[in-house]
Protein backbone atom coordinates (compact mmCIF):
# COMPACT_ATOMS: atom_id res chain seq x y z
CA UNK A 1 0.00 0.00 0.00
CA UNK A 2 1.27 3.84 -0.60
CA UNK A 3 2.57 5.70 1.89
CA UNK A 4 0.46 8.06 2.92
CA UNK A 5 1.44 11.97 3.95
CA UNK A 6 -0.28 13.52 7.55
CA UNK A 7 0.27 17.45 7.42
CA UNK A 8 0.38 19.28 10.98
CA UNK A 9 0.26 22.56 9.90
CA UNK A 10 1.19 25.47 11.93
CA UNK A 11 -0.53 27.32 14.81
CA UNK A 12 -2.39 30.13 14.11
CA UNK A 13 -2.98 28.18 10.75
CA UNK A 14 -4.25 25.61 8.47
CA UNK A 15 -3.87 23.11 5.38
CA UNK A 16 -3.96 26.81 3.09
CA UNK A 17 0.34 26.87 4.09
CA UNK A 18 0.35 23.72 1.37
CA UNK A 19 -0.84 26.04 -1.44
CA UNK A 20 1.24 29.27 -0.44
CA UNK A 21 3.85 28.97 -2.50
CA UNK A 22 2.43 28.18 -6.00
CA UNK A 23 0.56 25.81 -7.98
CA UNK A 24 3.42 22.99 -8.48
CA UNK A 25 4.11 22.95 -5.11
CA UNK A 26 -0.13 22.72 -4.24
CA UNK A 27 -0.20 20.02 -6.60
CA UNK A 28 2.35 18.46 -5.20
CA UNK A 29 0.89 18.14 -2.03
CA UNK A 30 -3.06 17.87 -2.57
CA UNK A 31 -3.36 14.16 -1.71
CA UNK A 32 -1.99 14.91 1.91
CA UNK A 33 -3.72 14.08 4.89
CA UNK A 34 -4.72 17.35 6.86
CA UNK A 35 -5.89 16.72 10.47
CA UNK A 36 -9.01 18.93 11.61
CA UNK A 37 -7.18 20.93 14.83
CA UNK A 38 -9.83 23.35 14.98
CA UNK A 39 -11.54 22.14 18.03
CA UNK A 40 -10.41 22.60 21.12
CA UNK A 41 -11.22 19.00 22.51
CA UNK A 42 -10.45 17.18 25.58
CA UNK A 43 -8.04 19.49 28.26
CA UNK A 44 -6.09 16.93 28.82
CA UNK A 45 -3.05 16.71 26.34
CA UNK A 46 -3.16 12.81 25.95
CA UNK A 47 -6.54 12.28 25.26
CA UNK A 48 -6.57 15.05 22.48
CA UNK A 49 -3.77 13.40 20.66
CA UNK A 50 -5.25 10.46 20.89
CA UNK A 51 -8.14 11.51 19.35
CA UNK A 52 -6.49 13.03 16.51
CA UNK A 53 -4.87 9.70 16.29
CA UNK A 54 -7.80 8.07 15.39
CA UNK A 55 -9.37 10.02 13.26
CA UNK A 56 -5.96 9.90 11.22
CA UNK A 57 -6.24 6.01 11.29
CA UNK A 58 -9.66 6.40 9.75
CA UNK A 59 -8.80 8.47 6.57
CA UNK A 60 -5.55 6.76 6.08
CA UNK A 61 -7.30 3.37 6.24
CA UNK A 62 -4.37 1.41 6.84
CA UNK A 63 -1.76 3.56 4.82
CA UNK A 64 1.74 3.42 5.75
CA UNK A 65 2.45 7.41 7.41
CA UNK A 66 4.97 9.74 6.87
CA UNK A 67 3.82 12.69 9.45
CA UNK A 68 5.05 16.10 8.30
CA UNK A 69 4.78 18.79 11.06
CA UNK A 70 5.87 22.66 10.41
CA UNK A 71 6.37 25.23 13.41
CA UNK A 72 3.75 24.64 16.34
CA UNK A 73 2.76 21.53 14.37
CA UNK A 74 5.48 19.86 15.01
CA UNK A 75 4.52 19.30 18.50
CA UNK A 76 1.53 17.98 17.45
CA UNK A 77 2.92 15.72 15.27
CA UNK A 78 5.24 14.53 17.82
CA UNK A 79 2.72 13.88 20.52
CA UNK A 80 0.42 12.13 18.07
CA UNK A 81 3.41 9.71 16.60
CA UNK A 82 3.38 7.49 19.47
CA UNK A 83 -0.49 6.74 19.31
CA UNK A 84 -0.26 5.57 15.87
CA UNK A 85 2.97 3.67 16.24
CA UNK A 86 4.45 1.29 13.26
CA UNK A 87 1.62 2.74 11.14
CA UNK A 88 4.64 5.77 10.95
CA UNK A 89 7.56 4.71 9.14
CA UNK A 90 9.12 8.35 9.61
CA UNK A 91 8.63 11.75 10.59
CA UNK A 92 9.60 14.84 9.05
CA UNK A 93 9.71 18.24 10.98
CA UNK A 94 9.89 21.72 9.25
CA UNK A 95 10.95 24.83 11.42
CA UNK A 96 10.04 23.09 14.47
CA UNK A 97 9.13 24.57 17.57
CA UNK A 98 10.53 22.74 20.48
CA UNK A 99 9.70 21.88 23.89
CA UNK A 100 10.05 25.46 25.86
CA UNK A 101 11.49 23.67 28.74
CA UNK A 102 14.77 22.68 26.33
CA UNK A 103 16.12 25.44 26.29
CA UNK A 104 16.15 29.33 26.77
CA UNK A 105 14.21 30.14 23.58
CA UNK A 106 11.79 32.93 24.40
CA UNK A 107 13.90 36.03 24.06
CA UNK A 108 14.59 34.67 20.39
CA UNK A 109 11.11 34.05 19.11
CA UNK A 110 8.69 36.71 17.16
CA UNK A 111 5.78 34.61 19.10
CA UNK A 112 7.09 35.13 22.08
CA UNK A 113 4.12 37.30 23.87
CA UNK A 114 1.72 34.57 22.74
CA UNK A 115 3.94 32.37 25.14
CA UNK A 116 4.11 34.10 27.99
CA UNK A 117 0.44 34.92 27.80
CA UNK A 118 -0.49 31.32 27.97
CA UNK A 119 2.40 30.61 30.95
CA UNK A 120 0.57 33.10 33.24
CA UNK A 121 -3.39 32.57 32.61
CA UNK A 122 -5.65 30.70 29.94
CA UNK A 123 -7.49 33.72 30.53
CA UNK A 124 -5.42 36.31 29.37
CA UNK A 125 -4.53 33.40 26.04
CA UNK A 126 -8.25 33.83 25.30
CA UNK A 127 -8.23 37.72 25.54
CA UNK A 128 -5.19 37.73 23.31
CA UNK A 129 -6.47 35.28 21.05
CA UNK A 130 -9.73 37.18 20.93
CA UNK A 131 -7.73 40.53 20.00
CA UNK A 132 -5.64 38.77 17.32
CA UNK A 133 -9.28 37.60 15.69
CA UNK A 134 -11.00 40.83 15.77
CA UNK A 135 -8.02 42.09 14.17
CA UNK A 136 -7.85 39.41 11.19
CA UNK A 137 -11.73 40.24 10.71
CA UNK A 138 -11.29 44.16 10.66
CA UNK A 139 -7.32 44.54 9.63
CA UNK A 140 -6.23 41.30 7.89
CA UNK A 141 -3.58 43.66 5.96
CA UNK A 142 -2.39 45.31 8.99
CA UNK A 143 -2.39 41.97 11.19
CA UNK A 144 0.15 40.07 8.10
CA UNK A 145 2.20 43.24 8.43
CA UNK A 146 2.51 43.18 12.53
CA UNK A 147 3.40 39.41 11.97
CA UNK A 148 5.81 39.67 9.39
CA UNK A 149 7.41 43.13 10.28
CA UNK A 150 10.24 41.29 11.86
CA UNK A 151 10.91 39.02 8.74
CA UNK A 152 14.48 37.46 8.35
CA UNK A 153 16.43 35.75 5.29
CA UNK A 154 14.55 34.76 2.73
CA UNK A 155 11.27 35.34 4.70
CA UNK A 156 12.19 39.29 3.58
CA UNK A 157 11.52 38.29 0.08
CA UNK A 158 8.33 36.67 0.81
CA UNK A 159 6.57 38.71 2.73
CA UNK A 160 6.30 41.19 0.18
CA UNK A 161 4.81 38.56 -2.55
CA UNK A 162 1.59 39.34 -3.37
CA UNK A 163 0.69 35.76 -4.05
CA UNK A 164 2.48 34.67 -0.50
CA UNK A 165 0.31 37.69 1.19
CA UNK A 166 -2.91 36.73 -0.05
CA UNK A 167 -2.82 33.30 0.48
CA UNK A 168 -1.23 33.90 4.77
CA UNK A 169 -4.00 36.31 5.30
CA UNK A 170 -6.51 33.35 4.62
CA UNK A 171 -4.71 31.36 6.96
CA UNK A 172 -4.56 33.33 9.25
CA UNK A 173 -8.04 34.50 9.08
CA UNK A 174 -9.09 30.42 9.28
CA UNK A 175 -6.78 29.93 12.09
CA UNK A 176 -7.92 33.29 14.11
CA UNK A 177 -11.14 32.91 13.47
CA UNK A 178 -12.66 28.94 12.95
CA UNK A 179 -9.87 27.25 14.03
CA UNK A 180 -9.04 29.50 17.05
CA UNK A 181 -10.30 27.19 19.81
CA UNK A 182 -7.97 24.54 18.59
CA UNK A 183 -5.12 27.26 18.46
CA UNK A 184 -5.70 28.27 22.20
CA UNK A 185 -5.63 24.41 23.30
CA UNK A 186 -2.34 23.57 21.61
CA UNK A 187 -0.84 26.68 22.63
CA UNK A 188 -1.61 25.97 26.15
CA UNK A 189 -0.71 22.23 25.57
CA UNK A 190 2.46 23.52 24.10
CA UNK A 191 3.62 25.71 26.47
CA UNK A 192 3.49 22.65 29.59
CA UNK A 193 6.51 20.90 29.73
CA UNK A 194 6.03 17.79 27.51
CA UNK A 195 9.97 17.35 27.02
CA UNK A 196 9.90 13.65 28.30
CA UNK A 197 7.62 12.80 25.93
CA UNK A 198 10.31 13.10 23.20
CA UNK A 199 11.69 9.85 24.44
CA UNK A 200 8.46 7.89 23.71
CA UNK A 201 8.87 8.66 19.79
CA UNK A 202 10.28 5.55 18.29
CA UNK A 203 10.09 6.46 14.62
CA UNK A 204 13.04 8.02 12.87
CA UNK A 205 12.90 11.86 12.54
CA UNK A 206 14.90 14.18 9.91
CA UNK A 207 14.79 18.12 10.79
CA UNK A 208 14.80 20.66 8.24
CA UNK A 209 15.51 24.16 9.77
CA UNK A 210 16.74 27.87 8.52
CA UNK A 211 19.65 29.31 10.32
CA UNK A 212 18.04 32.91 9.99
CA UNK A 213 14.40 31.48 11.73
CA UNK A 214 13.55 33.59 14.38
CA UNK A 215 9.99 32.43 15.13
CA UNK A 216 11.69 28.95 15.92
CA UNK A 217 15.35 29.54 16.76
CA UNK A 218 17.62 27.01 15.34
CA UNK A 219 18.85 25.83 18.38
CA UNK A 220 15.15 24.54 18.80
CA UNK A 221 15.95 21.48 16.27
CA UNK A 222 19.08 21.07 17.63
CA UNK A 223 17.60 20.49 20.98
CA UNK A 224 15.29 18.12 19.31
CA UNK A 225 18.18 16.30 17.56
CA UNK A 226 19.67 15.53 21.16
CA UNK A 227 16.06 14.38 22.81
CA UNK A 228 14.71 12.61 19.91
CA UNK A 229 15.42 8.67 20.59
CA UNK A 230 16.04 8.29 16.43
CA UNK A 231 16.81 11.82 14.87
CA UNK A 232 19.01 12.43 11.77
CA UNK A 233 21.31 15.74 12.29
CA UNK A 234 19.79 18.43 11.21
CA UNK A 235 19.41 20.11 7.80
CA UNK A 236 20.57 23.39 8.21
CA UNK A 237 19.85 26.02 5.75
CA UNK A 238 22.06 29.08 5.39
CA UNK A 239 19.80 32.41 4.74
CA UNK A 240 16.49 30.57 5.04
CA UNK A 241 13.85 31.69 7.74
CA UNK A 242 10.62 30.11 8.87
CA UNK A 243 8.42 29.83 5.65
CA UNK A 244 11.42 29.96 3.04
CA UNK A 245 12.21 26.40 4.31
CA UNK A 246 8.92 24.92 4.35
CA UNK A 247 9.02 26.13 0.91
CA UNK A 248 12.36 24.27 0.28
CA UNK A 249 11.12 21.02 1.77
CA UNK A 250 7.89 20.97 -0.05
CA UNK A 251 9.96 21.72 -2.90
CA UNK A 252 12.29 18.64 -2.07
CA UNK A 253 9.52 16.22 -1.53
Amino acid sequence: MAERTVYFHGIPGSGGELALFGAEIAAKAAGFIVPDRTQAGPAEATARFSALAAAIRTQAEGAPLRLVGFSLGAAAALRVAPHLGTQVVGIDLVSAAAPLSTGDYLGAMAGAPVFRAARTSPLLLAAMVGAQGLFARLAPGKLYAALFASAQGADLALRDDLQFRAGMVRVLSHGLGRGAPGYRREILHYVGDWAAELAHVSQPVRLWHGRADNWSPVSMAEALATHLPRCEPPRLFDGLSHYSTLRRYLSER
